[in-house]
């Protein structure tokens, strides 16, 4: 069982709430739960109320689209500490999207209803998540230009550029989830994400198992034509909230 004190430390690990005046945060606390779900289980389905803001704390959940004539699209793969489809809790509206957990996951739920009324007298929380939806729009657009710009191969190589800027620029990495997974999330099969490992051979990368050694990541970046409009990470969230 968590006490509110328990809660108010989880939600100062998430970057929105950890500059709200500790008043604000014990309010929120007593009203908002700790959940954990299953491998598989589902969070949300797209469609229903958005009656929370959903704040995952550990493990991986995947946000989903569809089925439509029997296939479903992965739209991003969200890690702690994260929050899930701000914009629906904000606006009132259905879920867009599907959340269902990859392992295990344990989330802190907070009542849609409560946060709209403290962003509403609330002028450095409602900066923090208009700053955070921005970001998220943004990574969004840059993800469309992703696939549209680029080959699978391309693609991929990307996707492992960014987890070696995550990690401090190591040269050898852990892949975060299952290569099935990473394939839907950049649009591939797994046939043509088991192609594009190989033809990334060539280019300094190898993959064994879920562990990836970039050879030279400087051929990579060339070979993935790196653009810093399209592929750097925006720091504005992180600015707009400092203090």
């Amino acid at each position: 069982m968590h006490s509110p004190g328990d809660i108010e430390l989880a939600l100062r690990r998430s970057p929105l709430f950890c500059d709200v005046a500790t008043e604000v945060i014990q309010a929120i606390s007593l009203e908002t739960s700790f959940r954990t779900y299953s491998a598989n289980e589902y969070l949300f389905h797209a469609g229903a109320t958005a009656d929370y803001l959903y704040v995952l704390m550990e493990g991986a959940v995947k946000m989903t689209a569809g089925p439509l004539g029997g296939r479903e699209s992965v739209i991003e793969l969200m890690q702690p500490v994260d929050c899930f489809l701000m914009a629906a809790v904000l606006s009132a509206k259905p879920y867009l999207l599907s959340a269902q957990a990859v392992g295990e996951v344990e989330v802190l739920t907070i009542p849609a209803e409560l946060l709209r009324g403290v962003v509403s007298t609330e002028p450095q929380l409602a900066l923090t998540m208009i700053a955070s939806l921005a970001n998220q729009y943004r990574q969004m657009v840059r993800h469309v230009k992703d696939l549209r710009l680029r080959t699978a191969v391309q693609r991929l190589g990307i996707y492992l550029i960014g987890l070696a800027d995550k990690q401090g620029g190591s040269k050898t990495l852990s892949l975060p989830f299952v290569k099935r997974l990473i394939a839907a999330r950049l649009n591939m099969t797994p046939e043509n994400m088991s192609r594009a490992i190989v033809a990334l051979r060539d280019e300094g990368v190898d993959v064994i198992d879920d562990e990836v050694h970039l050879r030279d990541i400087d051929a990579l970046r060339r070979f993935c034509q790196v653009d810093t409009l399209l592929d750097e990470l925006d720091e504005e969230f992180f600015v707009l909230t400092e203090r």
